[in-house]
């Protein structure tokens, strides 16, 4: 029974590391902008790339793993949030009314905010998209864990 858990863990990367490099090239490629919670869910992404690889190897990674998982759940409803207005972001990642004493500031910096859709797949906000990603992410881990938990304990 011990093949399942890597057969997940290396889903779990890949997956992770298509979201990464699909963020990344439409940064690069596609001139997409993103804002400083997408830099954050990005490199998250990363990480969860980067531990579910070891996680394979390591027995404490897996908790680590799990650890980050869930953190990119939470942090994407966060980001979500704030792009929707449920509730206030940072205050450098949040769009202000210009006013003239800034005007001049935000028309040179071309600054990406956090409580807008920058882009959009489909029509739907790519903050939505990285949510769902991580809402699948948590019920993959979760299930895996659970059944492989009660699957062991029927083997013993």
């Amino acid at each position: 029974m011990i093949f399942r858990l890597p057969i997940i863990h290396i889903f779990i990367a890949v997956f992770s590391f298509c979201l990464f490099l699909i963020s990344l090239s439409a940064q690069l490629f596609g001139n997409m902008e993103p804002c400083q919670l997408c830099l954050v869910s990005r490199y998250l992404f990363l990480l969860i790339t980067i531990f579910s690889i070891f996680s394979i190897h390591y027995k404490y990674t897996k908790f680590i793993l799990i650890f980050l998982i869930s953190s990119l759940f939470i942090f994407s409803l966060y980001h979500l949030g704030v792009e929707n207005h449920w509730w206030q972001g940072p205050q450098s990642c949040v769009s202000e009314l210009p006013s003239l004493s800034n005007i001049d500031t935000i028309i040179e910096t071309n600054k990406v905010f956090c409580d807008r859709a920058n882009w959009m797949i489909f029509g739907i906000s790519s903050t939505f998209w990285s949510f769902l990603a991580s809402a699948f992410l948590t019920w993959i881990v979760s299930i895996s864990y659970v059944l492989d938990y009660y699957l062991r304990k029927f083997d013993d």
